[in-house]
């Protein structure tokens, strides 16, 4: 039996790093649209990522750019993070991290006063990160 190389997975609670515990991850999901309004959106076959704060946008070659998803700049690297796969690890501490298969990574980090990202899957878990820090889960639905 073949592995479909976009099927997502999901695991708990899996390691600590600088940033705490990853409390959620996805892998390999294949992303299927991209949403620009007062936010910016990456939707997958399996999940929503919604990032409402400034946020750094590291192209392949390290480059970084800060872009406010309220008035985008380099809207067309933005672009080039449609029809990749992505793996994301939301952490404790209410960061976020997006790698693209096309070498471009997003980072998302917690906001003072506003909840930065929410992570949204099709089984209804949900990580918001909140203001000022840290990170707040809920289960699927059942």
């Amino acid at each position: 039996m073949a592995l479909d190389v976009h099927e997502p997975r999901h695991t708990g609670r899996v390691a600590n790093t600088s940033r705490g515990a990853i409390l959620l991850k996805i892998r390999n999901e294949f992303v299927t649209q991209l949403r620009f309004d007062f936010a910016f959106t990456v939707v997958t076959e399996s999940s929503e990522t919604r990032i409402e704060s400034p946020f750094h946008l590291v192209r392949p070659d390290a480059h970084t750019h800060v872009i406010d998803p309220e008035h985008p700049s380099h809207p067309d690297e933005l672009l080039m993070l449609h029809k990749t796969d992505v793996d994301a690890d939301c952490f404790v501490d209410g960061s976020l991290e997006l790698r693209f298969s096309n070498g471009y990574t997003v980072t998302v980090m917690p906001d003072i006063e506003f909840e930065a990202w929410t992570l949204t899957r099709r089984n209804g878990e949900l990580a918001v990160a909140t203001p000022g820090g840290g990170l707040t889960t809920f289960g699927p639905r059942v």
